[in-house]
């Protein structure tokens, strides 16, 4: 099955400096089993992140790849966020201003986005959803979450639960907060 861990992988072997006191206090010392689960872990999170990247470069050059993924994200981004002119759009969804304006037109031509007076007394236009827009964000939403209900069906909710709190505390060791 794609994702998942097919063994354990490979120890590296590490240069030790031995000590002539003798062995370190088993408190310093985790327990193998522990020790093995996080490499493990760490082995699996690298492939993931590796398949992420892999996936990135082969859609490097398709405009259209995964147009639902995108067009979701614009809409969620716009649900969630109100007064977002375009830079700030941009920054939010991690595209450059040029590629916000093209998003923009065309779901605007289809109805899914207005322009709209920005307010608090700001000059410029933000981009809103029309009611259209968030059909279209709750029929990609339901279409989402049941590709991954199906993706996970056969886990318990607790392992969910527990793979949810060990993504949690991965997004702290890869960004860890200042």
């Amino acid at each position: 099955m794609p994702g998942e861990v097919l063994g354990v992988p490979r120890r590296r072997t590490r240069s030790v400096c031995v000590v002539e006191a003798g062995a370190a206090p088993p408190a310093e010392r985790p327990e193998p089993r522990r020790e093995e689960a996080v490499e493990t872990l760490r082995y699996a999170l690298n492939g993931f992140l590796s398949a992420i990247r892999a996936d990135r470069a082969g859609r490097a050059g398709s405009i259209d790849a995964d147009a639902d993924a995108a067009r979701y994200r614009l809409l969620a981004t716009l649900a969630d966020e109100l007064d977002l002119d375009n830079d700030r759009l941009g920054r939010v969804l991690g595209l450059p201003p040029a590629a916000v304006r093209d998003l923009l037109d065309v779901h605007g031509r289809e109805g899914l986005v207005e322009a709209v007076r920005a307010g608090r007394g700001r000059g410029g236009s933000v981009a809103r959803l029309t009611p259209a827009g968030r059909r279209e964000l709750y029929r990609l939403d339901a279409l989402f979450r049941e590709s991954w209900e199906s993706a996970f069906a056969d886990l318990p909710a607790e392992e969910l639960r527990t793979a949810a709190r060990v993504l949690s505390r991965l997004s702290g060791v890869l960004i860890p907060s200042r």
